[in-house]
């Protein structure tokens, strides 16, 4: 491990470093510093009233420290009985807290240093670590231009031997028995990876404002360089049994409860289905109904029943039990159906063929339209319409939706992006969802007609809701989109000239109509001048007599 001589500084790492210390009220203990290097933290740490405890196989450094006035050891993290070398430098004192800073990188076995730690640190210790963030969207920049060079410091420093993102971070503190209590993580726009006027890197170019949006659609540590953390001591995190199968698709069944029957068609319709590998999520939106609709999955046999699991949300808009759903699928796959929508029998079937076809894209197909009008006799009937059964077109879907919100299936990734659907939209959060997942997973049309898209006389949100909020909430996604860059799939160019072409065919056939009608407006008005100058002549007065008795003449002969 190499030396550092990294000087203390307040706004850095150290310094946030410093600061949780003194979260913990370190006076009259003794802080470990592993890995001390030139103990940069000795002076401040000391200040606080902390008895300094340098640790580091650099027997220079470990001189260098001593010749300080502070206590120094030379040890090797790696050594198989370090706890027993620890237990004898601490001998019996009350330690504070023990820092692995730009530590933990540099060992193979991470976790046995964090064991390790564990066995000497009274109870109450904690444990304040600086690690670097290689998910640092420089990086992730660098490795879309082919590019992995490693550094004599920084992110990518020579000496690194493993390497954390904020996730495997946590894995590994919890699997040791550490939880975090503290954060303040040193964040930098430009890392020293960064490549000035390079596309990837530059945010105003399309392509970086891309790699931008998706990297914090993911997390919140994009720019983070070096997470600055404090730790308590806890019972060790087994990690999470992994599923014995997957689940190809998650279907999540948004309901208010409100109409069990319409809802007991749709699961009568997945009861049904010929491929079987699918799980039900039905959200109640309105936890006072939970219970009616559980009662209701109960009456079907168990090959459906086993299958759904029923949860429930209160309040805020139509997305709200969308993203409950969401979080709670396990499938590979999900798709969203409503509680009054219809679905033949080889809907999942021909989803999953799909996905076979063409993996990780959004997977779509055809529905046919029934506008159904409530009778006497409480049924509501009325005619198909393949109102839905058109090739996905990303330019069309950018002015207004051609999907309904069944007949499509996404991979459940997307979540790894921070996908979720829109809350503040009252309505319009589909179309939103899809062209956004469109723009980067493209769309694989299946062209099979497996769904009936119900349009209710009077029970539709298309007609509860207010021309004018569909308006609003139209102009609401537009402006979301256009806040990022938008991916266009092949073909796109020659679409975009067809449309263009037709605009222009368009605006000059106006404009020959509108010269057209300026020709003839100025014959009319030429016309009418005309006609003025000869109604106030002195010849057109004078023969007023004669004109006069013509029209007396004519009505005669008409007798």
């Amino acid at each position: 491990m190499g030396n550092y001589e990294f000087d203390f500084n307040e706004s850095g790492p150290y310094g946030a470093a410093v600061r949780l210390l003194a979260g913990t009220d370190p006076r009259g203990k003794i802080v470990l510093d592993f890995g001390c290097g030139a103990a940069a933290v000795a002076d401040p740490i000391t200040t606080g009233g902390a008895t300094y405890v340098g640790i580091d196989v650099d027997a220079p450094a470990i001189e260098a420290l001593v010749a300080r006035g502070f206590e120094g050891h030379v040890v090797d993290l790696t050594a198989p009985d370090l706890a027993t070398t620890l237990d004898k430098i601490v001998s019996g004192r009350s330690v504070a807290a023990v820092l692995c800073l730009d530590v933990l990188e540099h060992v193979p076995d991470p976790s046995a240093v964090l064991t390790a730690v564990g066995a000497i640190a009274d109870h109450d210790a904690e444990l304040i670590i600086s690690i670097p963030n290689v998910a640092h969207v420089d990086l992730a920049r660098q490795l879309l231009a082919g590019r992995w060079e490693m550094t004599e410091s920084g992110l990518l420093d020579r000496t690194h031997v493993r390497f954390f993102t904020e996730s495997s971070l946590t894995e590994l503190m919890t699997s040791a028995g550490w939880y975090e209590s503290a954060r303040e993580d040193f964040p930098l726009e430009h890392s020293d990876q960064h490549r000035a006027l390079h596309p990837l890197f530059e945010p105003k170019t399309n392509v970086g404002s891309l790699l931008r949006t998706l990297r914090d659609s993911a997390d919140d540590f994009g720019t983070v360089n070096q997470f600055v953390r404090r730790y308590h001591r806890g019972a060790r995190r087994v990690p999470a049994a992994q599923d014995a199968g997957s689940i190809f698709l998650s279907v999540v069944i948004r309901t208010q409860g409100k109409r069990p029957l319409a809802l007991s068609d749709v699961l009568c319709c997945l009861g049904a289905q010929t491929d079987l590998d699918f799980e039900v999520v039905i959200v109640v939106h309105d936890t006072a109904r939970l219970e009616a609709v559980r009662k209701l999955v109960d009456d079907f046999e168990g090959n459906l029943a086993q299958r759904v699991r029923t949860m429930s949300c209160e309040g805020g808009t139509r997305s709200v039990p969308a993203n409950v759903g969401l979080r709670a699928a396990r499938g590979d796959y999900v798709v969203f159906l409503d509680d009054d929508d219809l679905v033949l029998a080889n809907y999942v079937e021909n989803i999953h063929d799909g996905a076979k076809e063409a993996p990780g894209t959004v997977v779509r197909w055809w529905a046919a339209e029934q506008k159904r009008t409530w009778g006497d006799d409480g049924y509501a009937s009325g005619p198909l319409t393949p109102a839905y059964a058109t090739r996905f077109d990303m330019l069309r879907h950018l002015r207004q939706n051609e999907t309904p919100f069944h007949c499509f299936a996404f991979p459940r990734k997307l979540l790894e992006l921070g996908f979720e659907f829109n809350e503040t939209l009252t309505v319009c959060e589909d179309w939103d969802f899809l062209v956004r997942a469109a723009s980067l997973c493209g769309v694989h049309d299946t062209e099979q007609m497996t769904a009936i898209y119900n349009k209710w006389s009077d029970q539709s949100s298309s007609h509860v809701v207010n021309a004018d909020e569909w308006l609003v909430m139209r102009a609401l996604v537009h402006v979301e989109l256009d806040k990022h860059s938008l991916l266009l799939p092949p073909g796109s160019a020659r679409n975009l000239d067809r449309v263009l072409e037709r605009n222009e065919i368009s605006a000059r056939r106006i404009a020959e109509l509108e010269a057209e009608l300026a020709a003839i407006h100025q014959v009319s008005n030429n016309a009418h001048h005309a006609l003025n100058e000869l109604r106030s002549s002195t010849s057109w007065k004078l023969s007023a007599p004669v004109r006069a008795f013509g029209n007396i003449a004519r009505r005669l002969r008409k007798r």
